[in-house]
């Protein structure tokens, strides 16, 4: 009791600090679903094509790849994915790239199929399948071999938030824990109460922390992205059920494949997810990528 004068008022309440990874835990033994929708910003170099347009007419390339789907956990983590993939890109660059696949160019070939059409990954049974032209043409189903539960999941966005490691070195690392703002969730549904988890590392501490991102990363990580910063949030319910992950860095300086990008996903949990082995009609390729997890790996041009 706090006491002024002759009236005693009453202590302000203390909010209970929710734990995050024993929430997780309860998830995966529960075999719980997930839905997700996540949207990225990067900052990929500019073609000097778009810059010499008029601003009003082209605007800046800004590609915002959007990824929609459903996940299932099971212990470890996640056991299956089955995400949606559109990539938007702005007209005069989507142009530009048209010029430049016509003269042959496979890089700009493969941009511009994953900015023309919507791209599916989905994992189970430890292998990877692919749908979209970008992976080899043509309608269906098509595999391209063994991949851990959640490589459907990762790409843009780097943090597993439904890995017990990960969700330790966070938390153990966390400046800011405490109770946050209102969140929303994959259905844009409000979170009044919401908690906390903020901080900064370097992409080597999370490589050394996370085993989801080392295979993001094919075990591979460029040594000087290893010594970049960047901001993370993770921000969860009052139980401690993870509503949405937010990553943040940004590079100074030229000659880097990307100067800096954000990501931030958010979760719905109260959803069913069957998610099982399509057919195939055959093997798919890896095309060149603008996910942002292989900027990761070699940094420069």
């Amino acid at each position: 009791m706090i006491v002024l004068g002759l009236t005693a008022l009453p202590a302000p309440a203390q909010a209970t600090a929710v734990d995050v990874v024993a929430a997780v835990k309860r998830l995966q033994s529960q075999g719980a679903s997930v839905k997700i929708s996540q949207r990225t910003g990067a900052g990929w170099p500019q073609d000097p094509r778009v810059e010499a347009l008029p601003m009003r007419g082209c605007g800046r390339r800004a590609d915002a790849p959007v990824v929609t789907g459903l996940a299932r956990l099971g212990r470890g983590g996640v056991v299956a994915a089955d995400m949606k993939r559109q990539v938007e890109t702005s007209e005069c660059a989507l142009r530009f790239l048209k010029e430049d696949a016509a003269n042959g160019d496979q890089r700009a070939a493969d941009q511009v199929k994953i900015a023309s059409a919507v791209h599916r990954m989905r994992t189970v049974g430890g292998r990877l399948y692919v749908s979209g032209p970008a992976y080899g043409g043509g309608t269906g189903w098509r595999t391209l071999g063994k991949a851990p539960a959640g490589a459907a999941l990762y790409g843009d966005q780097i943090i597993d938030p439904f890995d017990l490691d990960t969700l330790k070195f966070l938390v153990r690392t966390a400046t800011i824990n405490r109770p946050g703002a209102p969140q929303h969730d994959a259905d844009g549904r409000r979170i009044s109460k919401s908690w906390d988890y903020r901080g900064e590392t370097t992409f080597a501490a999370l490589f050394r922390a996370s085993k989801p991102f080392r295979d993001m990363l094919g075990g591979r990580l460029d040594p000087q992205v290893g010594k970049i910063s960047f901001m993370w949030g993770v921000h969860t319910d009052r139980r401690g059920v993870p509503v949405t992950v937010i990553t943040a860095w940004r590079r100074l300086g030229t000659g880097y494949r990307l100067q800096g990008a954000t990501a931030a996903t958010r979760y719905s949990w109260d959803v069913k997810a069957s998610i099982s082995a399509p057919a195939t009609v055959g093997t798919g390729r890896d095309p060149y990528s603008d996910d942002l997890v292989d900027a990761y790996r070699i940094q420069r041009w």
